[in-house]
C-alpha cells in the first residue's frame, strides 16, 4: 500500500481545528487509503449503552476504554456496521503517523547496533541475520511462516544447546500482531541482543539461557507494519494486508472459531500451527496503546485457575517498571496490571487462546500510551522494562516441574498433571515426549497434584512450593495390571535383640494382601501392611520377602537375601574392646535415646595384628552447640585419648568413616552428654583392615537437621539420591520427590506432631532416618 496522501494529512488536522468535515466522509477517505479507520466515541453511563457497547466489541476493533471514552478500528465493513448505531464519532490520526520525525528518519543511515530507531523491513532482516552470525553456537534463525505479502514471520530461538531435547520449558515473547503497536517491535530485538551479549557473563542471564528455551517473535504482523512500504513503519495499520485485526482473529474459548465473522488470516494460522508444535509453558504478546498488563482471562468474567499467581507475576512486571521507569509511567488502571474482561471484554484474542487451548500462560503487554511513540523515547522504554521482562520470563522455572516416566521400563511418557480442586478452564499442563518432562509455574502454596495418562494407575502427590522458587518433582506410573513389589526398614545392620520396622513401599492398584517373611525374625512372618518391632535375638545374615497379591489374584514377590545382618553389639562404656565385626551403640542402643550426665571412653583393638580398626557411623544424632560442649563425641588415633586427636562431633553431622592410622591399629572413643536434651545417639560399623589402598577417613554424605522439627527439615548430601519419600509410622507416604545433589529444604507445615520415616536411595541402597515434629 502506497503512503498516505498530504493531502489526507491535512484533512485530519483540519477536522480537528475546525471541526466542520464531514466525519464520515474522512472516515470513508481513511478506509480508501488505508484500509482502515481510527477513531474514538463516547458512551452515556447507562445500561444501554453498556449493551451497545458489548455489541460493538463483537463488529469494531475496540482499541482502549477508559471510562465512557473509547478508541477504535474499523475496516470498510466494519465502520458500516458502526455507522448504523447511530453514535457520535471523531476520525484520529493514525497512531503510526503521529511523528513525521519517524517518516523523515527512514531517509537517513541508522547504525545497525543502535537502538533508538524502528529497524526498517530490510534492516530488521540484517539484525536478525546477524544475531545468527555473532552467536551461531547460542541461536538461530526460525522462519515460522510467510504473510499474504510474502514477508517471512520470524523467530529467534536461544539456547546453549541447540537442537538437543532437554528438560527445559519453552518460552515465548511475541509483538506487534497489532501492525502499528511498535515499542515491542524493538524492544524485543533488543531484549535478543542483551541475551547473547551478555550469556557467561551475567551470572542471572546465564541461568535463563541454560534453563530456559527462549523463543523471541518481534513482528507478528509484518505486512500491517510495513503497509506504507519497506523503507519505514511510517503509515503502519492494526490490520493485515486484508484489513483483519489478528488479534481477534483466533479461536475464542467461548464465541467459537471465528469469533469476528472472518476466515482464519494467514498470520493467525501460522502462530496456531507454531503453538500445536511447541509446548509453551508461558509467553506473552506486546502491545501499545495503554501502560499496564493485561492476564486472563479477556472473553469471560470468571478468573483464572491460578489468578492469584497471575496477580502476583503481573504485579512484579509493574513495580519493577516503577522502580526503572519515569513518574507517572506504567500506572493505568490497577496501577499497572488489570484483569482484561475487568477493564473490556474481546473475542478472538490470542491470549486467551494460548491459555485455554495450548495450557499455556500468557499475557498481553500494553507498553505504551502511545503506540508508535518518538524513536528518541525507544531507549526510555528499555531502560523502564528489561528488568521486568527478564524477571517474567525467569518466572517459567518456578513453581514445580518434573519428569513422568513408566515405573517398569523407565521410559518417559505423557501425562496429564492436574491439582485437585484447583484447575479450571484447561489450566492443567501435560508431560511431553520425548522427555517426559512436564512446567508448571503457581502461587505458593501446598498442593495435592495428580498424575494421569491413558493405560497408567493415577498418582496424586502432595507438593510444597515458595514464590519464586522450585520444587523438581519427578513421578513413575504404574502401567495398568502392573504388581511390584518393594519394602524397606528402619535399619538393615544391628544388633542383638534388635527391634526393626518394615515399610510397604509396592506398586499396584488394589493389593488386597501381603505376606512376610523374616528369616531369624520374631514373628517370623506377617500379613500387616507395615510390620513394626520385628525382633532378632541371633547374630547372621536373615533374608527378608514380600508377596503381594491384588484383586485379580496376580502376585509379585520381592525376595532379598541377607537383607537383615545382626552382628555383635558393643555398647559404650569406660572399657576396651578386641573386635573387628560388630556394631557400635550409645547407651540407648538401637531403640533409644542415651542419657544425660554420661562420661565414657573406649578403646577399640584389631583383633588380628597389622590391621587397623575402622569405625562406619551409619547414624549420629547428638545434641546439637555451635562449639560441641554440651554433648560431643571426641575420637583419638591411638590406645587413649592422650593419642592424637581425630575431631570431635555433635549434633548431625556424622564422623562418617574413620579408621586407624597408628602401629597398633587402635581408635579411642570418648562421649560426653551433659545435664539436659538427650538424643536418639549413633550407630556404627565396626571392621578391621590393612591400611593397602586407605586414602583418607570419609563422611557420611547424608544428614537432615534440625530434629526435632517444626515448620521445615534440611537435607544435606553431596551424592545423588532417589525416591526420597516422607511416610508417617503406618506407611502413608505424605511427600514424594527425587532430589539432586547438595541436598533440599522441604516444609513440613502440613505435619501434624509425631514421629516420620524419611527414606531415600542413594548408589541403589535404601535408607531410613526417623525424626520428630512438634508443634
Amino acid at each position: 500500500m502506497n503512503k498516505i496522501s498530504l493531502a489526507l494529512i491535512l484533512l485530519f488536522c483540519s477536522s480537528f481545528i475546525f471541526g466542520q468535515v464531514d466525519q464520515i466522509e474522512i472516515a470513508n477517505n481513511t478506509i480508501k487509503e488505508r484500509g482502515e479507520v481510527y477513531f474514538k466515541f463516547e458512551l452515556d453511563d447507562d445500561s444501554q449503552s453498556s449493551h451497545v457497547f458489548e455489541q460493538l466489541s463483537k463488529q469494531i476493533s475496540i482499541d482502549k476504554v477508559v471510562g465512557n471514552k473509547v478508541t477504535a478500528y474499523a475496516n470498510e465493513k466494519e465502520f458500516t456496521t458502526f455507522i448504523s448505531s447511530g453514535l457520535d464519532f471523531e476520525v484520529l490520526t493514525p497512531p503510526s503517523m503521529m511523528y513525521p520525525s519517524i517518516l523523515e528518519n527512514s531517509k537517513y543511515y541508522r547504525d545497525i547496533n543502535s537502538w533508538d530507531y524502528y529497524p526498517n523491513w530490510d534492516e530488521y532482516n540484517t539484525k536478525m541475520n546477524q544475531f545468527v552470525t555473532s552467536y551461531p553456537n547460542l541461536c538461530e534463525l526460525v522462519t515460522i511462516g510467510t504473510s499474504n505479502n510474502g514477508r517471512e514471520i520470524m523467530c529467534i530461538h536461544i539456547n546453549n544447546n541447540l537442537g538437543v531435547d532437554q528438560n527445559e520449558p519453552e518460552f515465548l515473547y511475541t509483538s506487534s500482531i497489532h501492525g502499528d503497536e511498535l515499542v515491542g517491535y524493538v524492544l524485543t530485538l533488543r531484549l535478543i541482543s542483551y541475551l547473547l551479549d551478555n550469556y557467561g557473563i551475567d551470572a542471572d542471564v546465564t541461568t535463563m539461557v541454560d534453563n530456559i528455551d527462549i523463543w523471541i517473535n518481534p513482528l507478528a504482523n509484518p505486512d500491517g507494519t510495513f503497509a506504507g512500504g519497506n523503507n519505514s513503519v511510517w503509515g503502519a495499520t492494526r490490520g493485515n494486508s486484508n484489513n483483519i485485526d489478528l488479534n481477534r482473529n483466533f479461536e475464542d474459548p467461548e464465541d467459537g472459531q471465528h469469533p469476528d465473522g472472518n476466515a482464519w488470516q494467514t498470520e493467525t494460522l501460522i502462530m496456531m500451527d507454531f503453538a500445536e508444535n511447541h509446548d509453551f509453558v508461558m509467553s506473552s504478546n506486546m502491545h501499545g496503546g495503554s501502560e499496564v498488563v493485561n492476564y486472563p482471562w479477556d472473553t469471560w468474567p470468571r478468573y483464572a485457575a491460578d489468578d492469584d499467581w497471575w496477580q502476583y507475576v503481573s504485579r512484579e512486571y509493574a513495580d519493577l517498571v516503577h522502580e526503572n521507569g519515569w513518574q507517572g509511567y506504567f500506572t493505568d488502571l490497577n496501577n499497572g496490571i488489570t484483569n482484561g474482561y475487568a477493564w473490556y471484554s474481546i473475542s478472538g484474542g490470542r491470549q486467551d487462546y494460548m491459555n485455554y487451548f495450548h495450557n499455556c500462560r500468557e499475557m498481553t503487554l500494553e507498553l505504551s500510551t502511545v503506540k508508535t511513540p518518538p524513536e528518541s523515547q525507544l531507549n526510555d522504554f528499555w531502560d523502564a522494562n528489561y528488568k521486568s521482562l527478564l524477571a517474567y520470563m525467569m518466572q517459567v522455572t518456578n513453581g514445580f516441574s518434573g519428569i513422568v516416566t513408566n515405573a517398569v521400563t523407565g521410559n518417559p511418557i505423557q501425562a496429564m498433571v492436574y491439582i485437585d480442586g484447583h484447575e479450571l478452564d484447561n489450566s492443567e499442563v501435560y508431560s511431553h515426549q520425548p522427555i517426559g518432562d512436564y512446567h508448571r509455574p503457581i502461587k505458593e502454596g501446598s498442593y495435592d497434584v495428580t498424575f494421569s495418562s491413558f493405560g497408567y494407575y493415577d498418582k496424586t502427590v502432595n507438593v510444597t512450593v515458595s514464590d519464586d522458587d522450585h520444587v523438581e518433582l519427578n513421578v513413575e506410573l504404574l502401567p495398568l495390571g502392573t504388581l511390584i513389589s518393594e519394602f524397606s526398614s528402619t535399619a538393615t545392620i544391628a544388633g542383638p535383640a534388635s527391634s526393626i520396622d518394615f515399610f510397604d513401599h509396592s506398586l499396584g492398584n488394589n493389593i488386597v494382601s501381603r505376606e512376610w517373611y523374616f528369616e531369624g525374625g520374631n514373628p517370623e512372618t506377617s500379613t500387616e501392611v507395615n510390620p513394626i518391632g520385628i525382633v532378632y535375638n541371633n547374630i547372621g545374615e536373615f533374608d527378608v520377602e514380600l508377596k503381594i497379591t491384588d484383586g485379580s489374584g496376580a502376585t509379585n514377590i520381592k525376595f532379598i537375601e541377607d537383607y537383615i545382618v545382626i552382628k555383635e553389639a558393643v555398647v559404650i562404656e569406660n572399657t576396651s574392646v578386641t573386635v573387628c565385626d560388630a556394631v557400635f551403640y550409645d547407651t540407648g542402643a538401637e531403640n533409644d535415646n542415651y542419657s544425660d550426665n554420661e562420661d565414657f571412653v573406649i578403646t577399640f583393638y584389631p583383633e588380628v595384628q597389622d590391621m587397623q580398626v575402622i569405625l562406619d557411623f551409619i547414624e549420629f544424632d547428638i545434641e546439637n552447640h555451635f562449639y560441641c560442649d554440651n554433648d560431643f563425641m571426641e575420637i583419638y588415633d591411638g590406645e587413649n585419648t592422650d593419642a592424637t586427636i581425630i575431631g570431635d562431633w555433635c549434633g548431625t553431622d556424622s564422623p562418617g568413616r574413620v579408621y586407624a592410622t597408628n602401629e597398633v591399629g587402635a581408635l579411642t572413643v570418648l562421649f560426653h552428654s551433659n545435664t539436659t536434651i538427650t538424643r536418639s545417639g549413633w550407630k556404627a560399623v565396626v571392621s578391621c583392615d590393612s591400611n593397602v589402598g586407605v586414602i583418607q577417613n570419609t563422611k557420611l554424605d547424608f544428614s537432615l537437621f534440625p530434629n526435632p522439627a517444626k515448620d521445615y527439615i534440611q537435607l544435606s548430601y553431596e551424592r545423588e539420591i532417589a525416591n526420597l519419600k516422607i511416610h508417617d509410622l503406618m506407611g502413608k507416604v505424605l511427600y514424594e520427590s527425587k532430589s539432586t545433589y547438595l541436598g533440599q529444604k522441604i516444609d513440613i507445615n502440613h505435619l501434624e506432631s509425631s514421629s516420620y520415616i524419611l527414606s531415600f536411595m542413594m548408589e541403589g541402597k535404601i535408607y531410613n532416618k526417623k525424626f520428630i515434629v512438634v508443634r
